[in-house]
């Protein structure tokens, strides 16, 4: 029969009619329509069976002359053929007489047939035709009731069969806890390496469990059961009882219907994938974070010391338990090696590894074939591996007991050349080194050659810098000791000399002796702030007042050259700044001698002014000039060292060039710049700026302006103060001594003299106690000023010393305070600074 459902509506059910004659047919249609039953009538057996089949009967009313004609049994095939839940009523119209046919037989054994006998009663009829209308109804029930039933099934079955697909394809295995007992699919055997059809109870379950993980598992199932809480719990289990794999267990309670208690049930799958790349990534981050924070440590410092510790201890625990670092010379021998371990008390182990591997008479490296850019990777360490590895029996000893379990030895070196190597040894055998870790090291080695190599051009760069400082202070003081006979004995002869002839060629000697002087302090000032040992001291003071003694400083040079010179104040100013006064009167110094080298006629202007439209107030100086002016290629050259713009400013107008480069560098250590802006031909202006420094409470002023004309003459020198004191003059240069003596001497002190410190330690020994002050001189043989002044003060000598020096390179200065000096004087000697300290001291 068709599959095509049959509405199970009562008006939609149909009787097919197949009457023994049309008027029959009629008759049966007017009778069933009259009773308000539904009906079609067919013409032929092999038609009503295309309507049984098409799914159109309700009842079939069947003529016993069609079924006589049935000779090929279409009607009993028919209905044989219907499904489980169908049973097609057949209502028979007999005709008179013998009823012997074999469809008819076959119907009757067929079951579900009614006979009705001709002539028809109406009211027997209907009613029989409506029985059986009611038959077929509850069929179409029955019917129904089992194809819900057997979607219900289809779809169970449809999602059972997904649900073991994904429980398939997600490898995971589902787990039912039913009246305490525990029930497990097929995929359990596989997911915890069991014998498939043994019985996975709870304990079978347990035993697999890591014994590390078990307890709290057991604490979270329990509690689970007990509460009837949804849960999720991650843990290993020994795969086969070897393998340690990750694992997670879900599970929820199910409710049946009413709330009565029903099961446990979830899922069981392998996360150890997952673990796997969670730890990879997790690596990969230490890594990334490891290497980071190994660049800013490695580029801490330029110490070439610090650097190799660095290296290795960047390496312990993170790449090894032990950290070998060698640095290797061309014939492969060890010329500097370090050792760093995670282990405190391998301290004496590392001690007698460092002694054993860089013994004297074993210094061929282990590993010579890494000059040739190879590496070693040994992840499982093996007695043979170590006897190649090490090259001497001596050595096998001490690595035997480092008890190594895998080994990376990677080269160090740059631009292609090898300078060294580093050893990273593992230990433990459950951290054994990946190949992850080898590239790491890589990476790492690759970074520390970057590290060690800058450190060594460093130290190499700092020895030449103490070198060269060294030759500039020896040449400083080899300069200047002479320097001071050359300008005092100019000084001498000068005081005494009435011949105006003789009297200028004095002063020619003595104004180049000073030039000469200006060139040695600027070479000493650029090699002290390129040492880094030019310092800044700040100190509060009047601005105004260093200013002047710049103006009384200069204008004695502008009259010379017959410029205007003056000092105006564009604002007022604070009555006192925090800065460095040295250094700033240092820098206007050479700001306005430039501008009084480079101008010819005219004038110079320093303009002073107050700025606070900045972070910060700053004190401006202009030093605006009517000079030659500066082009812009010689622009783009002023601050540099030596530079004049061009020889042929240097050949015309002499100095060094160095004026403009130190002023700008001093200028920067005092938190300000100097700027310059020019015209060739019309003059220049140099603009300096420097920090005012913390003046909230300083009062602004408005000082003075200062303007010489080009008839003033310089002033005249300030008498000399008169001396009454005893000193004793100590230098190993007799013509030093006997220059000294003199000046004091024409000031009216007595003076004795000495060669060196130990004939001034046995004057005072002896009791000549009676110097008032003692004159020192710093560099001398056999035993050195600092020496002297440090014996004198041991001995009691309490009155003032005074060092003399021509090292002002060194910053011998503090030194010499602290070996019991009160003060000091540079050579070569200004006889004016030399009286006035003498007479401060004494007087």
């Amino acid at each position: 029969m068709s599959k095509e459902s049959v509405t199970e509506d009562s008006d939609s059910l149909c009787v097919l009619i197949l009457a023994p004659t049309p008027k029959d047919n009629e008759f049966c249609v007017q009778v069933l329509e009259d009773a308000r039953i539904k009906t079609r009538v067919c013409t032929s057996l092999k038609g009503l069976c295309e309507q049984v089949n098409q799914g159109n009967a309700a009842v079939a009313l069947i003529a016993e002359e069609y079924l006589k004609a049935d000779q090929n049994g279409l009607i009993p095939d028919l209905l044989s053929n219907q499904p489980a839940w169908s049973d097609l009523p057949i209502v028979v119209l007999l005709i008179a007489g013998e009823h012997a046919s074999p469809s008819l037989n076959r119907l009757q054994e067929l079951g579900n047939i009614t006979l009705i006998r001709r002539p028809v009663r109406i009211a027997v009829f209907i009613n029989t035709i409506r029985a059986n209308l009611r038959d077929r109804q509850r069929q179409y029930s029955v019917r129904n009731l089992l194809k819900e039933r057997n979607d219900v099934n289809q779809n169970l079955e449809i999602q059972q069969r997904r649900f073991s697909l994904a429980l398939k394809a997600g490898g995971m295995a589902a787990w039912e806890l039913q009246n305490e007992k525990l029930y497990w699919s097929d995929a359990i055997y596989d997911l915890l390496g069991l014998p498939r059809g043994e019985p996975v109870t709870l304990e079978r379950f347990y035993s697999v469990i890591h014994p590390e993980d078990l307890p709290k598992l057991q604490d979270v199932w329990e509690a689970s059961v007990r509460k009837r809480q949804s849960f999720e719990e991650e843990f290993r289990i020994l795969y086969a009882g070897k393998e340690q794999r990750w694992m997670e267990l879900m599970g929820e309670s199910v409710e049946w219907e009413l709330g009565n208690p029903g099961h446990f049930a979830g899922l069981f799958w392998d996360i150890t994938a997952e673990k796997v790349q969670e730890k990879r990534e997790q690596r990969a981050a230490e890594i990334e974070r490891f290497l980071s924070e190994a660049t800013m440590t490695l580029a801490a410092s330029l110490d070439f010391e610090t650097t190799l510790e660095s290296v290795t201890s960047l390496c312990v625990p993170t790449l090894g338990d032990w950290a070998i670092l060698e640095l290797i010379s061309d014939d492969h021998t060890i010329r500097r090696m370090k050792i760093a371990h995670a282990d405190p008390a391998a301290s004496p182990l590392a001690d007698q590894l460092m002694q054993t591997i860089s013994n004297p008479q074993m210094q061929q490296h282990s590993s010579p074939h890494l000059f040739g850019n190879e590496t070693i990777f040994v992840e499982n360490m093996t007695e043979e591996l170590l006897r190649e590895v090490v090259p001497t029996s001596e050595q096998l000893p001490a690595l035997r007991e480092l008890g190594a379990q895998s080994l990376i030895v990677v080269a160090l070196g740059i631009r292609d050349q090898q300078f060294g190597v580093l050893t990273l040894i593992q230990t433990n055998a459950a951290s054994r080194h990946k190949t992850s870790d080898f590239k790491t090291a890589e990476e790492l080695a690759r970074r520390a050659s970057i590290a060690i190599d800058n450190a060594r051009l460093y130290k190499i760069g700092q020895q030449a810098s103490a070198a060269k400082s060294e030759f500039v202070a020896n040449m400083s003081h080899e300069i200047r000791t002479p320097m001071t006979a050359v300008l005092g004995y100019a000084d001498l002869l000068a005081g005494s000399e009435n011949d105006p002839v003789k009297l200028k060629h004095l002063r020619m000697i003595q104004k180049n002796g000073s030039f000469l002087l200006d060139i040695i302090n600027d070479i000493l000032d650029l090699s002290k702030i390129e040492a880094g040992k030019m310092e800044c001291v700040t100190e509060r003071f009047a601005a105004n007042e260093l200013i002047a003694d710049v103006y009384s400083m200069m204008q004695v040079r502008a009259v010379e050259k017959k410029l205007d010179f003056s000092v105006e104040y564009a604002t007022t100013i604070p009555s006192q700044i925090e800065s460095d006064p040295k250094r700033l009167k240092q820098i206007l110094v050479n700001l306005v001698g430039n501008a009084v080298k480079f101008t010819t006629e005219g004038s110079i202007r320093l303009v002073i002014s107050y700025v606070t439209s900045g972070e910060s107030p700053v004190i401006q100086f202009d030093v605006i000039d009517t000079g030659i002016g500066i082009t812009e290629a010689q622009l783009s050259q002023l601050f540099q060292d030596f530079s004049q713009g061009d020889t042929s400013v240097t050949r015309a107008f002499g100095g060094t060039g160095l004026g403009l480069a130190i002023s700008a560098r001093l200028a920067r250590m005092l938190g300000g710049s100097i700027e310059v802006t020019s015209q060739p031909g019309s003059g220049t202006t140099f603009t300096c700026k420097i920090s005012a420094g913390l003046v909230d409470s300083a009062p602004l002023i408005h000082p003075v302006k200062k303007h010489n004309t080009t008839t003033e003459t310089p002033e005249s020198q300030e008498t000399q103060p008169a001396l009454s004191c005893n000193v004793l003059v100590v230098d190993d240069r007799r013509d030093i001594r006997y220059l000294v003596k003199q000046f004091l001497i024409k000031s009216g002190a007595e003076v004795e003299s000495v060669n060196d410190g130990l004939e001034a330690i046995e004057r005072v020994e002896r009791g000549q106690n009676s110097f008032d002050m003692i004159l020192l001189d710093m560099q001398m043989p056999r035993l050195d000023g600092y020496q002297t002044a440090e014996r004198l003060r041991s001995l009691g000598f309490k009155r003032p010393i005074i060092a003399l020096t021509a090292d002002a390179m060194h910053g011998d200065m503090n030194r010499c305070l602290a070996s019991g000096c009160d003060a000091f004087l540079s050579k070569p000697i200004n006889t004016k600074e030399l009286i006035e300290i003498v007479a401060r001291y004494t007087q």
